[in-house]
C-alpha cells in the first residue's frame, strides 16, 4: 500500500478568494480550506534528479482522493525512464476531507471552476517543494478540473493524463422529464446513514463491484465518516432507529454536495409573469441561451470541450471501453485537442494520444489499476525524453547570451527612425 512506498504528508491550505457562484458559501467572504496529501517516494534517488516529476492530481466527484493510492503505487512500481518527486492531491473544497473542514461554511451550489484556481494557489503556496516538470492527472470530473487548470496557466504542465474525463459537448440523461432515472436521481434519494461502517460497506457493495480490493478497503475507510456530523448531530437517535450500540456512519461527502457536484439547478429562468426565459446573469451567466429553459444543467463539460483546440500541454486520453460517457464525443475531443492557436499541435504532431481500455468502465482507476497505469507510464517515458531534450536545447540556445540587452537581430528587423519620411517630414509609424 502507499504508506509502504510513500511518505504521506498532510497539509491544510486556503482556497481561492471569491467563489464562482455566490451560493457556494454561507457568507460570500467565507474562507474555504483544502485538505491536501503529498506522496513522496521513500526509496528516492539522492540527490533527487532535477527532472523528477511533480504530479498534480484531481479526483472524481465525491470520490476520496485516497482511492487513487493504489494507482500511485503502480505508477511508482512501473516507472522507468522517469522519476517521481512527489504526487500532490487535494480534495475539492465541498467534498471528502475538505468538505468536513468546510461543513459550516458550504452552501447549496458548486462550480467546477473553483477547484482549478484552488489548485493553482496550492502550487504557488508549495512552490519551493514543486520544481518543474509538472504532470497533471485527473479522473472523471478531475480530468475536467486539471484541463481547466492548464487553461489558466498554459505552460504549467509538461503533459496531462486524462482518465475518462468529463469533457463532452452534450450532457448525459439527467433523470427528469422523459429521462429514465440515473445517477442524479440515485444521489438525491439514496440512503446515507448506516448503523456501522461494516453495514455501510455491505449496503454499497454493488457500487464496488469489480473493484480492486485495495480500493474497496480505502473506500470503507475514507468514503464514510462516524457520526455525529453537522448534518446528523444526534447519535443516540440514529442508534435507536437501528436498535444498535455501534457507531453509526454517514457519507464523508454529503449526498447533497455530491449532487451539486454533478448537476446545477436552473429553476428560476422563466419569468413567472411573462412566461419568457430570462437568464439571471448575476447567478447563471454560464447558461447556454438556447438551452436556458432546462431546469438542470452542468456548464463545465461543454465549455471545456470547446476550448480544447487551445490546450497547450501534450495529452494522453485513457478511456474506458465500457464507460457510461459518450465515447464518440470524447473521441471527437481527442481529435480537436491541441490543434488550434496556442495548442500543442494535437494528434497531427504526436502531442495527443488516445488509449481505450476494453472491459473497463468509468471507474477504471479502481477496477484495473495496473491496466490504467501502463499506458500512462509509456506516455510519460516518451514525454520525459522530450522534456529533457527541450531543456538541453533551451540551455544551449541561451549560452553566451546577455540577460541585460536584446539580441542583435532586433536591430536588423526593426528599421531605424530615419528609414522613411513622409511628405510632412515626420517619421512615419511602422
Amino acid at each position: 500500500m502507499s504508506s509502504e512506498n510513500f511518505t504521506i504528508t498532510e497539509h491544510i491550505v486556503p482556497g481561492c478568494h471569491i467563489r464562482e457562484y455566490p451560493g457556494s458559501t454561507v457568507q460570500q467572504e467565507d474562507v474555504l480550506d483544502l485538505h491536501v496529501k503529498q506522496y513522496t517516494p521513500k526509496r528516492q534517488a539522492q540527490p533527487v534528479p532535477a527532472d523528477a516529476i511533480t504530479f498534480i492530481a484531481a479526483h472524481g466527484a465525491a470520490l476520496p482522493k485516497e482511492l487513487y493510492e493504489p494507482l500511485w503505487d503502480e505508477l511508482l512500481a512501473q516507472a522507468t525512464g522517469f522519476h517521481i518527486r512527489s504526487i500532490w492531491v487535494a480534495d475539492c473544497a465541498s467534498m471528502n476531507a475538505s468538505g468536513i473542514l468546510n461543513e459550516d461554511k458550504l452552501s447549496m451550489d458548486c462550480s467546477w471552476m473553483d477547484h482549478p484556481r484552488d489548485l493553482l494557489l496550492m502550487i504557488n503556496h508549495f512552490r519551493e517543494q514543486m520544481p518543474r516538470p509538472f504532470v497533471g492527472i485527473g479522473h472523471s470530473f478531475g480530468g475536467n478540473i486539471i484541463t481547466n487548470l492548464a487553461y489558466i496557466h498554459p505552460r504549467l504542465f509538461t503533459t496531462l493524463l486524462l482518465v475518462d474525463p468529463v469533457i463532452q459537448p452534450n450532457p448525459p440523461p439527467m433523470g427528469f422529464g422523459t429521462d429514465a432515472p440515473g445517477p442524479i436521481n440515485y444521489t438525491l434519494r439514496r440512503k446515507d446513514v448506516w448503523p456501522s461502517r461494516e453495514a455501510a460497506v455491505r449496503a454499497n457493495r454493488s457500487f464496488f463491484q469489480g473493484w480492486d480490493p485495495r480500493c474497496v478497503d480505502l473506500m470503507a475507510r475514507y468514503g464514510f465518516r462516524d457520526l455525529p456530523t453537522r448534518l446528523y448531530p444526534d447519535v443516540a437517535a440514529v442508534q435507536a432507529r437501528f436498535d444498535s450500540t455501534d457507531t453509526p456512519v454517514t457519507l464523508t461527502t454529503t449526498k447533497y454536495q455530491d449532487l451539486l457536484g454533478q448537476i446545477r439547478e436552473n429553476f428560476h429562468s422563466r419569468n413567472p409573469t411573462t412566461g419568457q426565459i430570462e437568464i439571471p446573469r448575476s447567478t447563471h451567466a454560464d447558461l447556454d441561451p438556447p438551452a436556458a429553459f432546462i431546469p438542470l444543467y452542468r456548464p463545465e463539460p461543454r465549455s471545456t470541450f470547446y476550448r480544447l483546440p487551445a490546450l497547450r500541454p501534450s495529452c494522453l486520453w485513457v478511456l474506458g471501453g465500457l464507460t457510461y460517457m459518450n465515447l464518440d464525443e470524447m473521441r471527437l475531443a481527442v481529435q480537436t485537442c491541441g490543434t488550434g492557436v496556442g495548442g500543442s499541435g494535437g494528434l497531427p504532431e504526436g502531442r495527443v494520444k488516445e488509449v481505450t481500455l476494453p472491459g473497463l468502465g468509468h471507474l477504471m482507476p479502481f477496477q484495473g489499476v495496473k491496466a490504467v497505469a501502463e499506458p500512462c507510464v509509456a506516455w510519460l517515458q516518451e514525454e520525459m525524453d522530450r522534456f529533457r531534450r527541450t531543456e538541453r536545447e533551451w540551455e544551449a540556445a541561451r549560452e553566451g547570451k546577455s540577460h541585460l540587452v536584446v539580441e542583435e537581430n532586433w536591430y536588423q528587423v526593426l528599421k531605424p527612425l530615419d528609414f522613411k519620411r513622409g511628405k510632412s517630414g515626420a517619421n512615419e509609424k511602422l
